[in-house]
């Protein structure tokens, strides 16, 4: 963007005035790509909602964090033209709802959307359970927060101790936890928090592991559905699936 184009949106638009260069959007997301080619972006939605800017981070293949109903429906309007087995398949890999705490209004609202919605507690769980059957779950984890400029980690995210049992919770009550995630802080420039959060991870994924393959050993006279994707007709994994493996996410 130059200096003679700015000058003449100044004029026909008044000052002060904020320009988004959309170019710069997507060499930030392009850079992202390049440097961290295997880790997925998701961009906040609440940073800047403009749908032009949604538009542009869609069309270079971003994948995006809502934290409300309304944020949702905004990323939804890129894809209504998708048919519906692309649309669906967007939903499931590209969009995550991260508000672990949500209204039973919200979560009826996503049940027909079979979104992917983060969780932190039992009675989250439960309600998710009764209103959003059909969701996929990301249980969050509570991790350091030091020097972050706004600190979370007293706000969301369970105990360590408690996640594997929340894993299993689900399990119990027919739901499928496909990932865990966690937030290290806002304006974090500590990087030891992410070190710090990404060992919890692993080592809430390693005894969920274990805890899993102990309770499946003990159920296996009995009828039984594996971790697998889930069904698009219903909620729960499809029966036969193969096993997977927990996803991470990071939110900062």
């Amino acid at each position: 963007m130059t200096k003679k184009l700015l000058l003449e949106l100044a004029r026909k638009h008044g000052t002060p005035l904020v320009v988004v260069d959309h170019d710069l959007l997507r060499q930030g997301y392009a850079s992202f790509r390049r440097h961290l080619p295997k880790v997925q972006a998701y961009y906040a939605v609440k940073a800047n909602p403009a749908p032009e800017i949604l538009r542009t981070l869609y069309q270079a293949g971003a994948s995006f964090d809502v934290a409300s109903l309304a944020e949702f429906l905004l990323v939804h309007t890129l894809i209504e033209h998708l048919p519906d087995k692309e649309r669906q398949d967007y939903i499931w890999d590209k969009i995550i709802y991260a508000n672990p705490i949500k209204p039973r209004e919200t979560l009826m609202a996503l049940n027909q959307y079979k979104p992917l919605i983060t969780f932190d507690n039992s009675e989250e769980l439960r309600k998710i359970k009764r209103y959003a059957p059909a969701a996929g779950l990301v249980l969050r984890l509570r991790v350091p927060n030091t020097g972050s400029m706004v600190e979370l980690s007293s706000k969301f995210g369970c105990d360590t101790g408690e996640a594997v049992d929340l894993i299993l919770e689900a399990f119990r009550i027919g739901l499928e936890v496909e990932g865990l995630s966690f937030h290290v802080g806002s304006q974090c420039t500590n990087f030891d928090n992410f070190v710090q959060a990404l060992n919890i991870s692993a080592a809430v994924m390693t005894r969920q592991a274990v805890q899993r393959a102990g309770q499946e050993d003990q159920l296996r006279d009995r009828p039984a559905v594996p971790e697998g994707h889930r069904d698009p007709g219903r909620a729960g994994p499809v029966p036969g699936g193969e096993h997977r493996h927990l996803d991470l996410t990071c939110h900062r």
